[in-house]
């Protein structure tokens, strides 16, 4: 057990909040179009699909959390459970997906901010000024999350509430100008196009572990965090399938100026809740969609600067990262060299590229690896059947999202995770790194077989491809699909096999935390 010197200040409320916080950014202002210009309608019933898997998700994460209340949880799950080396390859994965998806969040921040600013953006690439104006936001969001978590937190409440007043307006105001014959056929792209759409929807699910990131600055974390886990799932989902439903049903295809049932032609639009509003002339509806977008983005990256300072902490402090970065400020209680290291990663990323789109994709894959991995670690600790069959759903929903996350991201995110085995190799002795590398054969074999698949899939599942080399379409949907289930199915029953004579299930019940 850690003697944490970390304050334990976040109750229901704050941490609610921060779960919230960390899914309701800008995902949800961009991504409706997109996800209807590939599935039309049937984008309401991929988002009912999508609430479902966080549900599960969400629930393996909040009960490993209650057992391992540290901070940066999710690299704790994997090393307790799995060892050392898949802790660390989990861990350096997810955290690379903290602060590069951090910088994507202030990145869109600034393009919506650019409405009102004119001159801190070009098209889809940030200006000096404007890389300027992001890093003094950083510094200041920054600052405030190291005098203290609870002031952090505070911050991202007053945001969370502020941001979800647009959403519930264009809510009503759609379910009032909505048109039924919009929802005719269900399935305009056929509903193999609902895995493609889940794959683009998922980036507004993004974020629900971080109520497990704080767990040690969690009051009663055996009792808060999994009330929390349930408000958050609930209240966001509710919220989500409700706004996707009234965007659907509202659109105005003449006041849009795009023939009707054209839905591929939504991918184009830049601010959907915004056009769409602005197609039904309604007075002032686009204009408050575009301020709830800078304030959701806003709101997000508060968020993820105060979780992302936990990952480098939780590595730090276990001598997998620089060790400053394990240093807990005496006055204000948090990691505060961590926080500003990780924000100096953010500064530098979005200076050295001020126009990323494709970041997202990266950073999707590089959080869930450590979502499938979790879920193979929840059915490691829990041996029971129907607990075990719930980390095994779980490994394999996290396993066909990386797929669907489309070549040659995956691949790009694969490389990034393996790189942590030669940064481990220069941080344990050469026997240690051997013996855990036997052990973790499968989570190697896992990485690869999942880029080769990739490979071998459907060209569907291609975006934005910068390699000469495009998928093979060896395996065409649905085959595709049942390859990357049976696949994943091998690896689990693989790791399961292994690690579990390396898991010592006494120790966990004897000593819960």
């Amino acid at each position: 057990m850690i003697n944490s010197t970390l304050r334990r200040e976040l109750g229901v409320v704050l941490l609610t909040a921060i779960g919230i916080g960390a899914m309701v950014g800008s995902g949800i202002y961009t991504t409706p179009g997109l996800i209807a210009s590939v599935s039309g309608p049937l984008s309401v019933l991929a988002i009912v699909l999508i609430s479902v898997i966080t549900a599960i998700l969400m629930y393996i994460l909040a009960e490993l959390g209650k057992i391992y209340p540290r901070a940066g949880g999710i690299y704790y799950f994997s090393k307790e459970v799995l060892g050392d080396l898949s802790g660390f390859i989990t861990g350096l994965s997810y955290y690379f997906c903290c602060f590069i998806g951090t910088a994507a969040i202030i990145y869109s921040f600034l393009l919506y901010l650019s409405y009102y600013i004119p001159g801190i953006a070009v098209g889809l690439t940030l200006t000096p000024l404007g890389i300027a104006i992001a890093i003094a936001i950083l510094a200041i969001v920054t600052i405030i999350n190291v005098i203290g978590i609870k002031y952090g937190a505070g911050l991202n409440l007053i945001l969370t509430l502020v941001r979800m007043a647009p959403l519930l307006a264009f809510i009503v105001i759609g379910f009032s100008k909505i048109n039924t014959n919009n929802f005719q056929p269900l399935a305009p792209y056929g509903f193999g196009s609902i895995g493609l759409a889940i794959a683009f929807g998922f980036w507004m699910f993004v974020g629900f572990e971080s109520l497990v990131l704080v767990s040690e600055e969690v009051k009663q974390p055996e009792k808060v965090i999994m009330k929390s886990a349930i408000a958050t799932v609930v209240i966001v989902s509710a919220i989500y399938i409700l706004l996707i439903s009234a965007f659907i049903g509202a659109v105005n295809w003449e006041g849009l100026g795009i023939a009707e049932k054209d839905w591929k032609s939504l991918g184009t639009l830049s601010s959907p809740l915004a056009d769409v509003s602005r197609a039904l002339g309604v007075m002032g509806l686009a204009e408050v969609m575009v301020l709830g977008a800078v304030i959701a983005s806003a709101g997000c990256f508060s968020d993820w600067v105060l979780l992302q300072g936990r990952v480098a902490y939780a590595l730090s402090r276990e001598n997998r990262l620089w060790k400053p970065l394990a240093y807990v400020h005496p006055r204000f209680g948090t990691p505060s060299n961590a926080l500003i290291f990780s924000s100096i990663l953010t500064a530098i990323i979005m200076i050295l590229i001020p126009s990323f789109p494709n970041v997202i994709l990266i950073s999707m894959i590089t959080e869930f690896i450590p979502y499938g991995i979790s879920a193979l670690s929840f059915a490691v600790l829990r041996r029971v059947p129907r607990l075990m069959l719930l980390g095994y759903i779980g490994f394999v929903i996290s396993t066909l999202y990386i797929y669907w996350a489309c070549w040659p991201w995956t691949l790009t995110g694969v490389i990034i995770a393996m790189a942590s085995l030669i940064l481990y190799s220069a941080l344990v002795k050469s026997a240690t790194y051997l013996s855990e590398l036997k052990k973790n054969a499968w989570y190697i074999a896992y990485l690869i077989g999942l880029t080769l698949i990739s490979l071998l899939g459907d060209r569907t599942f291609e975006y934005n491809n910068f390699l000469p080399v495009s998928p093979l379409n060896v395996f065409p949907m649905p085959y595709d699909a049942i390859t990357v289930i049976v696949f994943s199915t091998a690896i689990f029953a693989w790791a399961y096999k292994t690690q579990k004579q390396f898991f010592k299930l006494d120790a966990v019940q004897l000593h819960p935390m």
